[in-house]
């Protein structure tokens, strides 16, 4: 079976670039603080950075069209200036140390978007974890489909207990990319440039067959993050533009040590505060202790002990409730930002416990997909920072 890969040119900063004010976090994170993005706008000032080629989701709904221009705009303006190198066959160890002390590897790769499905009847090389949104997706995709360039915070999973794809080219005699602390408080971040493709392409076929022995059918990738970004993309793959039909990930194996299954928060903002928590209560329950923050106020409650059984059971009351009675509903990762969220803008905070992360691939073959925002790869803080580039067209 064909591996569901290419290995072609990929973009990185020339020397020169501050590469500090150039990496940036994943534009789906911190959606509900743009005190976060004001912040880190002032930090890159006029440098070149990767801000100016993003389009951060906090902002969707503030003057779509008009930051949407000036994003292709500046995308122009950065390969006229030649502000990028090209790594030919674009095969990068990536070493990402979090402000937390965890150290993760990846690399980046680039995928056929043909063999990557979100419908969990499909039995695709590359699936989706969570449930797609259907309707996320037409925004982003006016933001992509005339874009030069992509800049990706995709991250796929491998099943890779033996550890025989990524862990061999750590400490290898591989040439130094980039190296540079992450603004924000995201790090330190290393890339190094593979030159042992055969041996990556090995592995990987030998983990195919491994795969679909495992589970009777085969799976090389399921999304860790960024699946709506993937989704877009191939709803942007166009057959007379060939390079449309691929995207840019960085692919982790499950087995790492340093990669961390966080819970994803759930934030309230229900026109009626008492209403909502005295329903919840009595709707949700369990043996799992946790918390709800209602505004500045902390409270237990408790969830089902199944992790994922918790979520789908609270994501559905928060659907059914807010269809019912208005309100909003956001994403948070990190208990801190949460409660700080909740006290500052009077929401009503849950926090959900973590799944067991060597479940995930054993649970979509079963099950298709996990219920809706189960699990982040780390808090907000810790999430993939954009540093490579692709051209699209």
């Amino acid at each position: 079976m064909k591996l569901p890969i290419k290995f072609d040119e990929v973009l990185l900063p020339r020397e020169g670039v501050d590469m500090e004010k150039w990496c940036v976090v994943a534009c789906d994170q911190f959606t509900s603080q743009p005190e976060y993005w004001e912040k880190l706008k002032g930090f890159t000032g006029s440098a070149p950075s990767a801000l100016n080629l993003i389009y951060p989701e906090c902002y969707l709904n503030d003057h779509p069209q008009e930051r949407i221009a000036g994003i292709i705009e500046n995308m122009n303006d950065y390969l006229k200036r030649d502000i990028f190198r090209v790594v030919d066959d674009g095969l990068i160890l990536v070493e990402r140390t979090t402000s937390h002390g965890n150290t993760r590897y990846g690399l980046m790769m680039i995928v056929d978007l043909t063999q990557y499905s979100f419908d969990p009847k499909d039995k695709a090389l590359i699936r989706a974890t969570e449930g797609t949104v259907i309707e996320r997706i037409p925004p982003r995709v006016k933001i992509r489909e005339n874009c030069p360039l992509e800049l990706p915070h995709i991250l796929l999973l491998i099943d890779d207990e033996k550890r025989s794809v990524i862990e061999p080219q750590i400490g290898a005699d591989n040439e130094l990319l980039y190296d540079t602390d992450l603004n924000m408080n995201g790090g330190h971040i290393k890339g190094y440039h593979v030159r042992d493709r055969k041996g990556v392409e090995n592995a990987l076929t030998e983990l195919l067959k491994a795969s679909t022995e495992k589970y009777g059918e085969p799976l090389l990738f399921a999304v860790g993050d960024g699946n709506h970004s993937l989704a877009t993309a191939k709803a942007c793959y166009k057959p007379e533009n060939p390079l449309s039909k691929y995207a840019l990930v960085e692919v982790e194996n499950i087995y790492d040590d340093g990669i961390l299954f966080e819970p994803i928060h759930r934030v309230v903002f229900p026109k009626d505060v008492k209403d909502f928590v005295e329903k919840f209560n009595k709707a949700i329950g369990g043996k799992a202790k946790s918390k709800m923050f209602v505004g500045k106020e902390e409270r237990e409650i408790c969830l089902p002990e199944n992790s994922i059984e918790g979520v789908d059971k609270v994501q559905k009351f928060i659907d059914a409730y807010i269809k019912e009675n208005g309100g909003e509903l956001d994403y948070i990762h990190g208990e801190n930002d949460l409660k700080n969220i909740c006290a500052v803008k009077g929401g009503v905070g849950i926090v959900l416990k973590p799944m067991e992360k060597n479940t995930l691939f054993s649970y979509i073959v079963k099950n298709g997909v996990l219920p809706r925002k189960t699990f982040s790869m780390g808090e907000a803080d810790e999430k993939r920072y954009y540093v490579e580039a692709r051209r699209i067209k």
